[in-house]
């Protein structure tokens, strides 16, 4: 079993060869790990344990984390922000709709001109 702090590699799925700290021993199976990768619920047969362990507590916080990885030396990847905290409110395009853009050349007008029905006449 992988005890709190053992530095790993990830061996499958998205975060595939990054370097991960277990951080909490959830059953025999699973552990929860950060560092390098999404702080998530993990097998331990997705990962490679490696000879470095850090000091951190156990449910320890990303923040403590990542720091016990750069005091132990190991190369640790800084997360991008977010696109929300980069963009800045502008307002969005309008969407222009078909009928409501006027012509310059004015229709001409169509003459109404109603129909006679033909008269019934009366038979006695």
């Amino acid at each position: 079993m992988l005890n709190v702090g053992r530095v790993c590699i990830k061996l499958a799925g998205r975060d595939a060869g990054r370097l991960a700290v277990v951080v909490e021993n959830i059953d025999n199976n699973s552990v929860l790990i950060d560092g390098n990768v999404r702080r998530r619920k993990c097998n331990i047969r997705h990962l490679e344990p490696t000879k470095d362990v850090v000091d951190i507590k156990e449910k320890a916080s990303s923040e403590d984390v990542l720091k016990a990885l750069k005091k132990a030396g190991l190369e640790v990847v800084e997360k991008k922000e977010s696109k929300k905290e980069n963009k800045q409110k502008s307002e969005r395009p309008r969407k222009q709709r078909k009928g409501s853009e006027k012509k310059s050349v004015p229709q001409p007008e169509k003459k109404v001109t109603k129909k006679k029905s033909p008269k019934k006449e009366d038979k006695k």
